[in-house]
């Protein structure tokens, strides 16, 4: 337990020394909204706050009128912490990263407004851990170290990125902690998860019990979150259908001119038919991984979206260890995709003007090696999923 203590400071340095040295533009977005839920009071008209400003103001001009385009527990989170400690906000450093975040780094303040705008993903983070710990047998917990508290999916997602990611995967673990003896209570956190991004409503069928009851309830709660909110266009016009749902479209089979079999659509309907005739088959957390990663398989994913998985992921591993070295190959090909995203989103974090896709297309087609990663991601992902099932079976 003391060696258990001593990596879990170590893991918290870690994140302290992470938090203030990177950047990313979406973390704007949010905290631009929380000021405005929090200090303007803005708590149901902050999707209409850019559309009704002068076509001639800086905002405007900066972002446009569709900065806000997710549901509203992203940005409520986010209002919830800049209540409570916008005081303690370098106010210099707050107005450049929403004004003129170039210079951001460059200005008083900017590692102590980096700790303080984080902060929030480190709370979840541990909630996260804290939840596995209790969920995890003694003699396994120091897998946690390693498949949780030094991964490195997590700590990109929350500490260098900052994204509220992390706020859905602690809803999807909650949600599956409660799955097999209260499976209302399960529908209703995915439908809370759904209040950040609507994938996890996707869940909802493998939840046990009643497939009808829990797809109401869940879809239920997604719908009290949303509904104090569809008075506001902009709400309906930016954020209700979000625009990255249609990444689920990509990968699609031409079937005529104008019309396709859309690849990841198939996959999840088979899903839910196996799942509908045999829901034996796999654990709920198996049926919830086989969909994420059947998602990431054959979509252009954004890179903080893989953590939703982790926390199945660890399960998964917690359960059984022959399953360490596939979810330890997902996470190395994840961080090799991520490595050939647009520079914002790996070098550019640190301030770093470099792209690996463009050193490499200089003597390789980078398209071609990205490719090569998707396909290994697919297939490892899908022999993980088939070992689930012949491990149920035997």
């Amino acid at each position: 337990m003391k060696k258990l203590w001593i990596w879990l400071v170590l893991g918290l340095i870690l994140r302290l020394l992470l938090m203030p040295v990177s950047l990313h533009p979406d973390f704007r977005a949010v905290n631009l909204a929380g000021f405005l839920i929090a200090q303007k009071g803005e708590i149901l008209s902050f999707y209409d706050h850019l559309s009704r400003l002068p076509r001639t103001d800086q905002l405007v001009n900066l972002y446009g009128d569709n900065l806000f385009i997710y549901p509203p527990l992203a940005y409520i989170t986010h209002g919830i912490f800049n209540f409570l400690f916008f005081r303690f906000y370098p106010q210099a450093a707050f107005w450049t990263l929403i004004n003129d975040i170039g210079l951001l780094r460059q200005t008083a303040g900017f590692a102590a407004l980096m700790i303080w705008l984080k902060l929030p993903y480190l709370l979840a983070d541990l909630l996260c851990f804290w939840l596995l710990l209790v969920y995890t047998p003694l003699a396994k917990r120091h897998m946690l170290i390693w498949f949780w508290w030094f991964n490195p999916v997590v700590l990109y997602t929350c500490y260098l990125m900052g994204q509220f990611d992390i706020f859905i995967s602690l809803f999807i673990l909650i949600s599956l902690l409660f799955s097999a003896k209260k499976p209302l209570v399960s529908a209703i956190f995915l439908g809370i998860a759904a209040g950040f991004k609507p994938f996890p409503l996707l869940l909802l069928p493998f939840v046990p019990g009643s497939k009808i009851k829990n797809i109401i309830t869940g879809l239920g709660t997604y719908f009290l979150i949303i509904a104090p909110f569809l008075g506001s266009p902009a709400f309906k016009q930016y954020a209700l259908l979000a625009s990255q749902t249609d990444k689920m479209f990509f990968a699609r089979i031409a079937i005529s001119g104008s019309q396709y079999l859309p690849v990841f659509l198939i996959g999840l309907i088979l899903l839910y038919w196996w799942n509908y005739y045999s829901p034996g088959k796999l654990p709920v957390w198996g049926w919830f991984s086989a969909t994420l990663l059947l998602f990431y398989s054959l979509t252009h994913y954004h890179p903080q979206w893989f953590i939703w998985v982790m926390p199945v992921l660890v399960i998964l591993v917690i359960k059984n260890s022959k399953f360490i070295f596939p979810v330890i190959s997902l996470i190395l090909l994840h961080i090799g995709i991520v490595l050939f995203f647009e520079t914002s989103l790996n070098f550019g974090l640190f301030g770093i003007n470099y792209s690996l896709f463009t050193a490499v297309n200089s003597f390789y087609s980078a398209d071609q090696l990205v490719s090569v990663l998707r396909a290994l991601l697919f297939a490892t992902s899908a022999s993980l999923v088939l070992s689930l099932v012949n491990e149920k079976s035997s």
